[in-house]
């Protein structure tokens, strides 16, 4: 079912994710309207992980649906296959602004070979990808499939959300520096660097995403629930 329950307890991404989401959203909320350029007055609603929902997580048409989104011109699955892109958190905007979210708490999380999709999904996945990608005005040569296919797969979701459906839509990738529960903690510069070098390989220079496509590198010991008074 693409409604995932999840444990009450987690670790790493999973964990600050809803963290960032439930305990310190204020905090969230003023980085991503920062990010974005988005009035202070913009309200941010998160959808997904939240206490409420038992921090369910979502893909498939249920992400689409979850974000009030169940009736588009061109439907998820004419793009691509089920079992997609498992979304670290949801959000919408009270002016219906959607965010899609992958999070990150150590650097070899983001390194993903390829898709092991059966051969006719992967044929609607290499077509989702190529699109996105011309669309993206991506290097010719940048690989898609691999290593950082994970990342090239939520870019082919913003470009599905925006330019086939026409929403307003961002992508936010939030990587959490300095987490203590993970096998290799990872400083803000060391994201930094990631960042620029995933850029690179996936052939991303002036895009017409830039609007809509954000990261936001958060230190662990410096959110406001981690603080001490």
């Amino acid at each position: 079912m693409p409604r995932r329950e999840r444990p009450q307890k987690t670790e790493r991404s999973e964990h600050w994710m809803r963290v960032a989401a439930n305990e310190d959203a204020d905090a969230l909320n003023t980085k991503v309207r920062q990010l974005f350029g988005w009035d202070s007055k913009e309200q941010i609603n998160w959808l997904s992980p939240v206490v409420a929902d038992n921090y369910a997580e979502y893909y498939d048409q249920e992400f689409l649906e979850r974000l009030g989104l169940s009736d588009l011109v061109v439907p998820l699955s004419t793009f691509w296959p089920t079992s997609g892109a498992r979304w670290d958190g949801l959000a919408r905007t009270d002016s219906g602004k959607v965010i899609l979210v992958e999070a990150k708490a150590y650097i070899e999380e983001g390194v993903d070979y390829r898709s092991h999709a059966g051969k006719k999904s992967y044929t609607k996945i290499q077509a989702a990808l190529q699109a996105a990608k011309n669309d993206f005005r991506a290097t010719n040569d940048a690989p898609w499939e691999s290593p950082f296919y994970q990342y090239a797969n939520r870019l082919a979701h913003l470009y599905f959300l925006h330019r086939l459906n026409g929403l307003d839509a961002y992508l936010l990738f939030l990587y959490f520096a300095d987490a203590p529960d993970v096998p290799k903690p990872c400083t803000a510069s060391e994201w930094q660097g990631s960042v620029r070098l995933v850029e690179k390989c996936l052939g991303l220079g002036r895009h017409p995403y830039r609007e809509r496509l954000g990261t936001i590198i958060w230190s662990v010991p410096q959110m406001p629930s981690n603080q001490t008074t």
